[in-house]
């Protein structure tokens, strides 16, 4: 017995000593650790956070999303129904704004917005149009030019003839040209004269009792500047998207989610109103949201029904109800204590963090488990408690303590990588397993000193049974593993690794639906250089995996495009439009009643609108009518200067940032200066293989632009978060490795049983692997994580198995039964951790926390089969072949 496990048994002898007392400090302190946690510890839902922003490019796109905050929005995505459907523009405007003022005025939204107010442009319109679209408009400002010759040139003698003012003139040009087209226009046009002498005290406005130009002839929404976008999965379906920035608290799981469920109810329920539209809901806030919820229910069901399970099968496998409950007695104190371990050490929990308590309900009960099958067997065997005590720890302690620490050591070794979530995971199960193990040392003793279970005592002859021989037949079960493996050695190759992490998510969630459908990867270079970001720019854009880019350049362009076709623009000769008097009310009157008869047969909406127009024109008379006149004079005027506007795009000044709309500016360049440029894929980057091919060459062709800054946004962050995670991971599962080997060389001081006792992982994780492929389950970036944490978890098999050898080695009188407490304890643990962990194969619908519970239960449950089908056959075979031994005296 060495220094330290001596001075343990002192101290377990003291604390059956003084039970009362023990229990009563307990009590303080997990009283004490709760305060503290309810007081101190928090929650952190920022996804942010979960990985260290020393790496470069972490701190890159941190910076990035800090200055272009357009990653962090949520967005609603407006849809027709019937996907064939080609709603009119006014149906899709009407339902964005509608929705867009509703989410407003809600306390949890700090800004929302569905379109870039073109009309505040002026003349710098066209400067951010689609380059390719430039020659069609520029055929457009031919029409333009018409219309400016009808309303605001000066008339020469063939537009004068066609009437006095501009209103005439247009109803009589109409005449002579009554297609389709027209009677559309003057349909519009009709119907706001109509309005504006029906309220000719009304202030009139463009888009308010002056027709809004651009709105009438719009093909589609994007036109008049909102953010109308194809599916990205299905480019001839086309939607609109409100652009929601929420209020962000991450100090609570309900606060996330509660801010998101307002936004996402209101904007269905005002939705509600256009029935022929879907609204639905995405976004990065709202993936974090989803996800965060059905974690958390995933995770608290899993838990109960594992404490439940767990439970039951102890107290059958231990055949008492008591022993089963100090068992949970013991694991809660562990866990109080780990809340006030994790306050004290971290002060937060994480998205990660927070699934601690089902490690320390499938691996922490292990040793307590261990414990109490011991206790057990000895309690009928003596009837002194310190004896029972004594001998329980002089025998499990030193492969408890053993466990414990590789186990915890498995998951603080996650400290040294960049992956802060599983960092704090670490320190924090880590930390929990040895309270775990730190409570059944202190609480077990002193509790079932206090309360010991009625368990009926061994006959004074039989409490030592003389040991059997093993029968040789049992060595084919190392044989029949091995066959085993051979067969699913075909099927490890199936189990790759799968870096997809939309594959982690609830598939049947609307949001995990439609952000693939929205064209959220994109490449970024930040530069307060623009003539760098011009050479960015041309060492990018004939790239074959870039389909366009996007920045402030693309204003330069056009602008430059359109000096050079300035000479195409029609010359207009401006002058005031002339005003309506009384007197030209009957004129105008008996034009639009002409023009009704026009087209009576093709369009009845323009020969309503007409008659209707002549009609309440011909009520009008004396201040009536100067009012009427009135009116209509300054609707000319305000036409006439949108018309003006509309040309004036054509001829555009120098840019001036400062004046663009908040929702255009914050897009190209941000508050402290920095221009931005976004690089789009020509292919789908949810394909792992195509954002490898894209950011690889999109990072080696900025490279060679001199002093060109790194690439960073959402797809460079992706490919090196990820591809830094998958390295964590590796370096984690070597570190345990290397950690368990040396803790269990530690504790056998010989290599033989060292290597016997960490065999059981080389055994059983191939099968493991063997068995992923024959079910088609791939490595992702929640399972693999699991893999240090079931090396952790699993070598314990193997190092329990080899101390009950050289026990028995040691002491024959303690022989190993054929079906020994030791074999019990080790089926008990085995049934713990792969049912804890197996419900969260069974229940969780978020697919990595399903994942995650199949690696882990099955795991375990082949690094146990492969404990007790290799080792403890060859073990047994090994200890039967010493012969008799002498007694190695009472104990």
């Amino acid at each position: 017995m060495g220094f330290v496990h001596r001075r343990i048994l002192i101290c377990v002898l003291a604390i059956v000593a003084h039970p009362w007392i023990t229990l009563g400090a307990v009590f303080v302190s997990v009283a004490a650790c709760c305060a503290f946690a309810i007081g101190w510890l928090t929650i952190s839902t920022n996804q942010n956070e979960l990985f260290s922003s020393k790496p470069w490019f972490f701190h890159d796109y941190l910076e990035y999303i800090s200055r272009f905050r357009e990653n962090e929005a949520v967005y609603i995505v407006i849809e027709p129904r019937d996907p064939a459907a080609h709603p009119p523009v006014a149906q899709w405007t009407a339902a964005a704004d509608h929705i867009t003022e509703r989410l407003r005025g809600m306390k949890e939204v700090i800004s929302a917005s569905c379109r870039v107010p073109v009309e505040r442009l002026g003349s710098e319109a066209l400067l951010f149009e689609d380059p390719k679209k430039l020659p069609q408009r520029m055929a457009a400002a031919q029409g333009l030019g018409q219309l400016a010759a009808i309303w605001g040139a000066k008339p020469g003698p063939l537009v004068s003839a066609l009437g006095r003012t501009p209103i005439e003139r247009s109803l009589a040009g109409a005449a002579l040209q009554p297609n389709e087209a027209t009677a559309h226009f003057v349909t519009h046009l009709a119907d706001s004269w109509d309005q504006a002498i029906r309220d000719p005290k009304k202030k009139l406005s463009v888009g308010d009792g002056v027709t809004d130009f651009r709105a009438i002839s719009a093909e589609n929404p994007s036109e008049l500047g909102y953010f109308y976008v194809p599916d990205e999965t299905n480019r001839s379906r086309d939607r609109i998207l409100v652009q929601v920035y929420p209020v962000r608290n991450f100090q609570s799981l309900t606060s996330v989610t509660r801010t998101i469920n307002a936004i996402r109810n209101a904007a269905v329920d005002a939705g509600r109103d256009f029935p022929q539209f879907h609204v639905g809901v995405t976004g990065r806030p709202v993936l974090e949201a989803d996800q965060m919820a059905a974690t958390d229910v995933d995770s608290h069901r899993a838990e109960a029904i594992a404490l439940i399970v767990v439970f039951i099968g102890m107290a059958i496998m231990l055949r008492s109800l008591w022993l089963a409950l100090a068992a949970e007695i013991a694991l809660g104190v562990g866990i109080a204590w780990t809340f006030g371990w994790a306050t004290a050490a971290i002060g937060q929990l994480n998205l990660l963090s927070l699934v601690f308590l089902i490690a320390l309900i499938g691996i922490g009960m292990d040793y307590l488990v261990q414990i109490l099958s011991r206790y057990r067997l000895e309690s009928r065997r003596y009837p002194r408690e310190k004896a029972v005590w004594t001998r329980v720890f002089r025998y499990v302690g030193p492969p408890i303590n053993t466990a414990c620490l590789g186990a915890a050591g498995a998951f603080f070794v996650a400290v040294f990588t960049n992956f802060r979530g599983a960092g704090e995971l670490g320190i924090i199960a880590g930390g929990g397993l040895l309270l775990c193990l730190l409570a059944g040392y202190i609480v077990l003793p002193a509790l079932l000193t206090i309360f010991p279970p009625t368990l009926k005592p061994f006959e004074v002859s039989k409490r030592y049974k003389p040991p059997r021989k093993t029968a040789a037949g049992w060595l084919a079960l190392p044989a029949v593993w091995a066959a085993l493996l051979l067969v699913g050695a075909r099927y490890m190759p199936r189990a790759h690794f799968d870096p997809g992490l939309i594959n982690l998510q609830v598939p049947q969630l609307e949001s995990v639906k439609l952000i693939r459908t929205l064209q959220t990867w994109v490449a970024v270079v930040l530069s307060k250089d623009i003539e760098q970001l011009r050479q960015v720019r041309s060492a990018v854009v004939a790239l074959p995996v870039v389909a366009s880019t996007d920045s402030i350049l693309t204003a330069e362009d056009n602008a430059n495009w359109l000096r050079q076709h300035a000479g195409d623009v029609p010359t207009i000769n401006w002058a005031p439009p002339t005003a309506v008097a009384p007197s030209d009310l009957p004129r105008i009157s008996a034009k639009a009643r002409s023009l009704s008869r026009i087209f009576q047969r093709t369009d009845a909406d323009a020969t309503r609108v007409l008659r209707q127009f002549a009609d309440d024109l011909d009520q009008l008379s004396g201040p009536s009518a100067v009012a009427a006149a009135a009116q209509l004079s300054d609707w000319q005027r305000i036409f006439v200067s949108e018309v003006h506007e509309l040309l004036d795009q054509f001829h555009p000044g120098p840019l001036d940032l400062a004046a663009m709309p908040r929702q255009l500016r914050s897009h190209y360049v941000s508050d402290d200066g920095y221009y931005a440029l976004y690089i789009y894929p020509a292919k789908d980057l949810w394909n792992d293989t195509n954002l490898d091919a894209f950011e690889s060459s999109v990072e080696a062709a900025v490279a060679k632009v001199p002093g060109a800054p790194h690439v960073t946004g959402i797809a460079s962050n992706v490919y090196h978060t990820t591809g830094s995670i998958h390295h964590a991971f590796f370096q984690s599962t070597v570190y345990a490795l290397a950690l368990i080997f040396v803790l269990v060389l530690l504790d056998f001081r010989r290599i033989v049983p060292t290597l016997a006792a960490i065999s059981v992982l080389a055994m059983g994780l191939p099968m493991l692997v063997a068995l992923m492929g024959l079910f088609g389950t791939s490595w992702n970036f929640a399972n693999f994580f699991g893999l240090p944490i079931l090396i952790g978890a699993g070598h314990e098999y193997g190092v329990f198995m080899v101390h009950r050898y050289l026990e028995a080695e040691k002491y024959p009188r303690r022989n190993w039964r054929r079906w020994d407490v030791s074999d019990r304890a080790l089926l008990l643990c085995a049934f713990i951790t792969s049912s804890s962990f197996g419900f969260f194969w069974l229940l969780a619908e978020h697919r990595g926390l399903k994942s995650l519970g199949l690696v882990m239960s099955l795991g375990a449950a082949c690094i146990y089969l492969a404990t007790v089908m290799v080792l403890r056959p060859i073990l047994k075979w090994r200890l039967s072949r010493g012969g008799d031994r002498k007694t190695a005296g009472i104990i």
